[in-house]
């Protein structure tokens, strides 16, 4: 790993991840990342509410295989000290056997350490009121230095990297997420959802419009259905994130 961590540096390491067009790439480019500021491997776990206040997460890693399949069918991430941690604080969590040790866990970080994962960090993201939380580790086969310059220079470019990787992710959630309602509203559906977004009721949208009120409840029925919502509220906002309001 080089020390010559630099301005320029830090910004080519910004534009590598935030440039990403695909998941595929950004993995890639996370990979890269990783390596040119002294780790080996990472792992990102999103969290964000979906349009029903529902908890919705998703996790991508550069983690051995063999070690997510073990993580996973052990269910490890009830015992992870990393995970709770990245929930409730946002303060850098360098790993450690302590650690490990004080939550009953340190069986977890030897079997880690067994695939190359044991020493790192967790950078926890938290967006403003907590609306999309993530938490990003780094990690390498081994300790991170006992030099306290070193140290530092690591924990600060992994604060850097993990920003830029909850931003571009989250940026590539976003695409997929539009990209999953079909978003196609008719003229007279559009209209509808307009007017209840301005806070009219059925009977009122009717008479504006010149149609049955029946006939309006079943516009916005359907409109509800290609949003995959339940009510409307749900729907006009759901309709504003994917400009269909503008």
């Amino acid at each position: 790993m080089s020390t010559g961590w630099s301005l320029s540096g830090t910004i080519d390491l910004m534009a590598l991840v935030l440039e990403a067009k695909s998941e595929c790439e950004f993995l890639s480019n996370m990979a890269l990342a990783c390596r040119q500021i002294g780790f080996e491997r990472f792992l990102i776990g999103t969290q964000w509410h979906d349009d029903n206040g529902a908890p919705v997460h998703r996790v991508v890693s550069g983690y051995p295989a063999e070690w997510q399949r073990i993580y996973a069918q052990r269910q490890y991430i009830a015992l992870d000290p990393t995970v709770g941690h990245c929930q409730r604080s946002t303060q850098t969590l360098v790993w450690s056997d302590a650690l490990f040790e004080s939550t009953g866990s340190i069986a977890l970080l030897e079997e880690a350490k067994s695939h190359g994962v044991g020493f790192g960090l967790s950078v926890p993201v938290h967006e403003a009121r907590g609306s999309v939380k993530s938490m990003i580790s780094l990690a390498r086969d081994h300790p991170l230095t006992s030099s306290p310059a070193e140290a530092e220079h690591l924990i600060a470019a992994g604060k850097v990297l993990a920003s830029c990787a909850h931003f571009a992710y989250r940026s590539l959630l976003a695409i997929e997420m539009t990209a999953t309602h079909p978003a196609n509203l008719s003229p007279q559906e559009s209209q509808c959802l307009r007017w209840v977004a301005m806070g009219k009721t059925s009977a009122e949208i009717g008479e504006i419009m010149s149609i049955a009120e029946p006939t309006v409840v079943f516009h916005i029925k359907h409109v509800m259905e290609k949003l995959d919502v339940k009510n409307r509220p749900q729907a006009v906002a759901v309709a504003f994130r994917l400009g269909l309001l503008d």
